[in-house]
């Protein structure tokens, strides 16, 4: 008999019919039917109840980084791959790909423009991208994303090498500085102007177009720039020698703070801000921004994303950073292990587009907004 589905056929199947000359009855399908992986998958979530273990079983699961390789985002993400496999049941193939591009927002435009809604992809989301849509349109909303957690949210700053000249927030204000950064809309990018805006500091050009973390480094050790907007476990991780043997300083730092010899001393934005300027525009532009380094380094499905497949994930994410030998592989490639929760990432999200009022987004937009030559 004649097997009924859910779905519209033509959404399901992909075929070609040839009618011969010599019949009007028999059809003869000169391709061999083929399922898309959406429309398979939409199938088996369809039909008869299946296991956590059947779904994910021969499957391959593809965790994005939103940026190049040889920075902190990819470790997190590379973190991710190494581990998640091994709590999602039927053990999916897990691979890791780069997707670099606007700071972050051509891994999120894709994720919800493209990226299959059944459990292939996950990504990271990079700082920055969470705010710019209150000032920008794109095409993705992050509150809208199927969060599954954070490893980290860690303290960020501007550092600058040695033979720059600039070792103080004094000397960054009195001083020409040049900062290596991805594009426009990257937190290399954002908090750097941010800190320029707020403190009145007019010496500073952003260099743009680094692929990566890696690329940065690089140039800054080159002196094609003279500093970049870093985490401070990114320091630490990808270039250890840097701080302990002064070869960059710690000008200024932002966001979630954490203790360190070695910027002990630094000052921080927000401590700035709220004790010289509070309740200023300036701080309230301070408090929306920082939204995206409280949710830190936070995995997500694309919006929309299938519910049983959301549960899978979210409780295979949940183990993994529960698992204490996760946090040791943390801890040994030099980066920060400090979990956020769904629950506080969509808290913080929530807070954060609360804070950004009508005043304030047009105070942020002329600083966020790439002027059109």
């Amino acid at each position: 008999g004649v097997q009924t589905c859910a779905l519209p056929i033509s959404k399901v199947l992909n075929f070609d019919i040839y009618y011969p000359p010599d019949t009007e009855r028999t059809l003869i399908m000169i391709k061999t039917i083929k399922l898309t992986v959406a429309a398979a998958a939409a199938l088996t979530l369809m039909s008869a109840p299946v296991t956590a273990k059947e779904y994910y079983a021969g499957k391959t699961l593809t965790v994005q980084v939103p940026s190049g390789s040889g920075g902190t985002y990819h470790v997190y993400c590379q973190l991710v791959q190494r581990n998640i496999g091994k709590y999602i049941p039927g053990k999916p193939r897990v691979l890791i790909q780069n997707m670099p591009g606007a700071g972050g927002a051509k891994s999120a435009t894709w994720m919800a423009n493209v990226a299959p809604k059944t459990g292939e992809y996950i990504a990271m989301v990079a700082p920055g991208v969470i705010t710019t849509p209150l000032v920008r349109k794109m095409r993705y909303d992050a509150r809208k994303f199927g969060w599954l957690g954070a490893p980290a949210a860690r303290m960020a700053g501007i550092f600058m090498w040695h033979t720059s000249g600039i070792k103080t927030l004094e000397d960054f204000r009195n001083k020409k500085s040049t900062i290596a950064s991805s594009g426009f809309a990257s937190s290399g990018s954002i908090y750097p102007r941010l800190v320029a805006h707020t403190l009145g500091i007019n010496k500073m050009k952003i260099i743009l177009g680094y692929k990566g973390g890696g690329a940065m480094n690089l140039a800054v050790e080159k002196q094609e720039a003279a500093g970049r907007n870093n985490f401070l476990s990114g320091v630490l991780a990808k270039r250890p020698t840097w701080l302990p043997k002064k070869l960059v300083y710690p000008i200024i730092m932002y966001g979630p703070k954490t203790f360190n010899e070695h910027t002990k001393n630094t000052p921080h934005l927000g401590d700035i801000l709220a004790k010289e300027q509070p309740g200023s525009m300036n701080e309230k532009m301070y408090t929306v921004l920082s939204t995206n380094l409280k949710v830190g380094q936070a995995f997500y499905l694309p919006p929309g994303a299938n519910k049983n497949v959301m549960k899978i994930m979210g409780t295979a994410f949940d183990k993994m950073i529960a698992d204490p030998q996760f946090k040791k592989n943390v801890l040994a490639r030099g980066v920060e292990f400090d979990p956020v929760s769904v629950a506080t990432i969509n808290k913080y999200i929530k807070a954060g587009f609360k804070a950004a009022t009508p005043d304030v987004v047009a105070a942020l937009k002329p600083m966020l907004v790439k002027k059109k030559k």
